[in-house]
């Protein structure tokens, strides 16, 4: 624990201090993510389980005291952690715009080998058009989820 009476830190120091902690926090997110595997279904795994399932125990079982310790530092110096949150829409809007934006680049490539058939092309051009409109829709249901009046479009009633 600091001292009863930390040294002070400027605003700049604060918002890097509180940025970094969370950024800290975010990847020991990752960790716990990685321990508890790939979602099931996903269509690309970034891991594989190699660790034993006790051993994963003990290493989840020192996330914590890591997390207690970032919030102690804040709380000890009197840095806000609670300013930083963004919402939950906006996060998924935000990774829905760069999966459009990456379609769109992906789209803008020349497609087939040398001398094959233009069609080829175009082929990939419209999957990849199919693929933007489902993000595009998925973002549809995102705005609608936020609209508590209305249905959520090809949701289930």
């Amino acid at each position: 624990m600091l001292t009863p009476d930390p040294f002070p830190l400027d605003e700049c120091q604060e918002r890097l201090l509180s940025v970094t902690c969370e950024y800290l926090d975010r990847l020991l997110e990752d960790i716990e993510k990685v321990l508890d595997g790939p979602p099931e279904g996903s269509a690309f795994p970034r891991t594989f389980p190699d660790i034993p399932e006790d051993r994963r125990l003990l290493i989840r079982q020192a996330i914590p005291p890591i997390r207690n310790r970032l919030v102690q530092v804040l709380d000890d110096l009197g840095v806000r952690r609670d300013h930083k949150a963004i919402p939950a829409s906006r996060a998924i809007r935000a990774n829905l715009a760069m999966i459009d934006i990456t379609l769109e680049e992906l789209k803008r490539n020349e497609w087939g080998s040398p001398g094959s058939p233009a069609a080829d092309g175009e082929e990939m051009k419209k999957i990849i058009d199919g693929l933007r409109e489902m993000i595009s829709a998925l973002g549809t249901r995102v705005d609608a989820a936020m609209d508590s009046d209305g249905p959520i479009p090809g949701g289930k009633t």
